[in-house]
């Protein structure tokens, strides 16, 4: 009896078609029942199965049964307190560290749990986000409440009560606070052009009328009727070497 040859279409060799499939040969057709066998045995496929359903990897599988679930549950909920062990697992389920292990190999524990650590490291980072905005709030509206009951205080400061230690304080500070302020703003245009030839000098931008203010409180604490006015001449001698 003559055996019709075939090109199988998994091989492209020629060889006896299948009885069942006449379009590959028998072994192609015995591998491939060899490895759909596999995938069942080792539930290979349960990821895309899982993906197509619409499941995260850590959820419940339509194939997984309820002991295999609870010894997944056992497994998966020790993080992040602890690092997850089969040992542990076994003890919460009450059953063997083997089977533990047989269906943490058919569902990829491994696998199963970075997943389940990525979902929870999201949800820890963004609870930790939340509360960071919420005290940085309360930080600034403190910070608004104390800068409002100081601006009232300095409203109410009395300049001729004042001495002219603390005139001279207070004009510490506010220079300070000026200097910090204008760090980000518009360099303001030099009252008075300085020769700067000289690298120990630069020019000073000062607001004119903050200078006539200053003026004005220190004349008001009598701190100025102190001051005079000291003519001085600087003769300059000139070593000059004849050669």
């Amino acid at each position: 009896m003559l055996v019709e040859l075939i090109t199988c279409r998994r091989c492209a060799q020629e060889k006896p078609a299948h009885r069942d499939n006449p379009h590959l040969c028998d072994e192609c057709v015995k591998a491939e029942n060899n490895r759909v066998s596999y995938f069942r045995r080792n539930n290979a496929d349960w990821m895309e199965i899982a993906k197509e359903a619409d499941l995260q990897l850590w959820e419940r599988q339509p194939a997984e049964t309820d002991h295999e679930y609870h010894v997944w549950l056992a497994y998966r909920d020790a993080y992040p307190g602890k690092r997850p062990s089969y040992r542990d697992a076994a003890i919460q389920v009450g059953t063997s560290v083997n089977a533990v292990k047989k269906i943490a190999a058919r569902w990829n524990f491994p696998m199963r749990l970075q997943a389940w650590a990525k979902y929870v490291d999201e949800i820890t980072l963004a609870e930790r986000t939340k509360q960071i905005k919420e005290m940085n709030k309360a930080h600034v509206d403190m910070a608004a409440a104390l800068r409002d009951k100081l601006k009232k205080a300095i409203d109410n400061i009395d300049p001729y009560s004042l001495t002219p230690k603390e005139i001279s304080q207070m004009l510490k500070i506010a220079t300070e606070i000026e200097r910090k302020a204008q760090l980000h703003e518009v360099p303001q245009t030099p009252v008075a052009a300085i020769d700067d030839t000289s690298p120990d000098l630069k020019k000073v931008s000062v607001k004119s009328s903050d200078l006539g203010e200053i003026v004005n409180i220190l004349a008001s604490a009598g701190v100025l009727n102190n001051f005079g006015v000291r003519q001085t001449v600087t003769t300059e001698v000139v070593v000059r070497d004849e050669e």
